[in-house]
């Protein structure tokens, strides 16, 4: 019950926010396996719609090439997840230029005049795949995926017959009338059919999926489906086959439609549905090869830690290396420290490749689930999918894990089996990738079940019992033990697993609109006005920042100015906060905030990383000029006044004092534009 209300609630926010209404549809009304249907004419031809009862973000949908109403489930379960089922009546045209006209004008008609969703999935049912992979080589930009059932792929295998297959003489005589061949020599010499056009296909990255049986004399797969995967992989396309052993044409589809409906989900969704997700120690998916295969080579390795406190801290990260070492003793391997306590995803993705990248990782942890534990998800897909596509952008060989920790608050879904909504929403992005993960939390909230853990306390309980944390976030050594403890186990479980090209897995975005554009640009001179100075390497901000900030430059002299322009949708400074800082204002497109913003808060006793962001939500294909002036005016001090011993004579002292501004970095969602 919990789960459905979840989804449900989900599902209603998606739909509330889509940019494109649920589409109403004329022509005669009727119901179809208890949905609404509609039939009406377009191009002089019937078409069928079926509609969901509350339509996906974007009006996705799935478009039949033969044979509507056979095999129902899949139409089923997906207009329960908000798709439009739609089939055009062309039954006799076998997929002809005629017909991939007449789709042509249906295409048109749903996604301008109905707005459903630019790009739908194709389903061709047996003679159905000449539909589908005839008008998806005539229109590839258009399409999000092909499955094809037992599809046909070459009419000369069926109706021609000039194969194995049965073939149909019927249907034969047809297929030459319909394609305008002058006799049968013509249609054999024809190199038009679906075997010969996937180039543009693969082009544009569309996944296919194939279901056959493997004993079809009709639709024989090896001159249907096993062509087409031959050549469609050798082009460098993403095909997936699932074969039906002992099975002849006949019956169509899977016992469980389950594997076709997530692949359409998975591709034809204009933006994904967020669902909790089951809560499991280690999901291997693809695993961790590539590296893997180095270590018992012996060559050296390069293991990246991206992540907030828990990881920084000389807790799990240092144990897990260790850990690799000692199991690979003859690999030298070496640790990138990627870490900043208090950071989630959303500044993981500006700094990953400084931070990690740069370094050439052979495997990439990532630990963002409890910073990003206040993010929705919609916001964490955004960012650790920039993480995902930047990392194998860089060098398609380098693995990733994703790794989830545990706080205080997580247990309440890991006893029901099930993770925290910043996993689930990483547990999604990591499916769709085919990413590893391991759930710390798993085992902690198991433990503490069986009474041998506690969570959180300041005093050290009984002998044989694990004091987790003393905050209820950040474990002691105990609980570094367990998760380090849990890597290794993952490892073990993932040891025969073979390395994977991950370069394929590009091909098809999770959301449209992740930040695989995120990027930091070091300040310029050019960019400055005013008493700017770069920090020397000797000074201690310098020293203690510039391996994050890299070179930082201050300025204490009002109205100093940092100006840039860049073409994108966001810009923010990757900065400092301190105790002597001042106050700026922002200016964007000539247009000042009515706000300073204070480089300052309750928590300067010290200096800190921090992120001013000064520009959102743009026009991302328009030049922007940001402007950042230093204010005269000092920011009001007395909120870290309950830190200090003597506040009224600590906040007169200089280091309360001043007009100060650190900056390293610029961080866009764009490019810098330089005149």
């Amino acid at each position: 019950m919990i789960r459905n209300a979840l989804c449900s609630f989900a599902l209603l926010v998606l739909f509330a926010t889509s940019a494109i209404a649920a589409p109403q549809f004329s022509g005669k009304k009727s119901q179809y396996q208890g949905f609404d249907r509609y039939d009406f004419e377009v191009d002089g031809k019937q078409v069928t719609v079926v509609t969901p009862k509350e339509a996906a973000a974007g009006n996705p949908w799935l478009w039949h090439g033969e044979f509507f109403g056979h095999k129902t489930e899949p139409d089923v379960m997906l207009l329960n997840k908000g798709f439009h089922i739609v089939y055009m009546h062309v039954p006799n045209m076998l997929g002809s230029p005629t017909a991939v006209a007449h789709w042509n004008a249906l295409y048109k008609e749903l996604t301008e005049k109905y707005g459903l969703a630019k790009k739908p999935a194709l389903t061709g049912l047996s003679r159905g795949g000449l539909y589908a992979y005839n008008w998806a080589a005539a229109n590839p930009e258009k399409v999000a995926c092909i499955y094809g059932d037992a599809p046909v792929c070459d009419f000369k295998s069926w109706p021609g017959g000039k194969g194995k297959g049965k073939g149909s003489a019927g249907e034969w005589k047809r297929t030459l009338e319909v394609y305008g061949f002058a006799d049968e020599a013509e249609a054999l010499a024809y190199d038009q059919n679906p075997v010969d056009k996937l180039e543009p296909l693969a082009k544009a990255g569309i996944p296919l999926l194939h279901v056959y049986g493997d004993a079809d004399d009709v639709v024989p797969w090896d001159e249907n489906t096993g062509v087409i995967a031959e050549r469609y992989k050798k082009l460098g396309g993403a095909i997936e086959l699932i074969a039906k052993p002992g099975i002849g044409h006949h019956p169509h589809g899977l016992e469980d439609p389950t594997p076709i409906v997530n692949f359409v989900v998975k591709y034809a969704a204009v933006e994904p549905i967020y669902e909790e997700q089951p809560a499991k120690k280690v999901v291997p998916r693809d695993g961790l090869g590539n590296v893997l295969k180095k270590l018992n080579a012996g060559q050296p390795v390069k293991i990246a830690y991206l992540g907030g406190s828990i990881t920084a801290a000389n807790g799990w990260r240092v144990k897990t290396r260790e850990w690799f070492q000692k199991e690979f003793p003859k690999a030298k391997v070496e640790e990138i420290h990627a870490a900043i306590g208090g950071t989630g995803s959303d500044l993981g993705v500006f700094r990953v490749q400084h931070d990690a990248l740069q370094y050439q990782p052979d495997l990439l942890f990532v630990e963002f689930s409890v910073n990003d534990g206040g993010a929705q998800p919609e916001q964490i897909w955004k960012a650790m999918e920039g993480i995902v596509r930047q990392t194998w952008k860089a060098n398609p060989e380098t693995d990733i894990c994703f790794v989830y920790t545990f706080k205080v608050g997580y247990e309440e879904p890991t006893r029901r089996g099930m993770c925290s909504r910043a996993a689930a929403a990483d547990e999604m992005l990591a499916e769709h990738y085919g990413i590893p993960s391991v759930n710390f939390c798993v085992d902690v909230v198991k433990r503490e079940g069986e009474g041998t853990l506690v969570f959180q306390s300041a005093e050290k309980p009984a002998d044989g019992v694990i004091q987790f944390s003393t905050d209820g976030v950040h474990p002691l050594d105990g609980g570094h033990d367990l998760y380090a403890g849990d890597v290794a186990a993952a490892v073990e479980q993932m040891i025969d697993l073979p390395p994977v090209d991950h370069a394929a897995k590009l091909a098809t975005p999770f959301v449209a609109d992740n930040w695989e554009a995120a990027k930091m640009i070091p300040l310029q001179p050019s960019m400055l006005k005013g008493n700017w100075e770069k920090l020397a390497n000797t000074e201690q901000l310098q020293k203690s920042f510039g391996n994050r900030l890299g070179q930082i430059w201050h300025a204490s002299e009002p109205g100093s100015e940092l100006t840039f322009k860049f073409r994108g949708s966001l810009a923010q400074l990757y900065d400092l906060l301190g105790p002597n800082g001042g106050q700026v204002s922002v200016t964007v497109d000539g247009k000042t905030r009515d706000k300073l913003v204070a480089r300052f808060d309750s928590y300067c006793t010290y200096h800190r990383l921090a992120l001013l962001k000064v520009a959102n939500d743009l026009d991302p294909t328009a030049v922007h000029t940001v402007t950042i002036k230093l204010d005269a005016e000092q920011p009001d001090r007395q909120p870290v006044a309950f830190r200090l011993k003597d506040p009224e004579t600590e906040l007169k002292s200089p280091k309360y004092t001043g007009t100060n501004i650190w900056v390293g970095q610029i961080q866009l969602l764009g490019d810098l534009v330089t005149e």
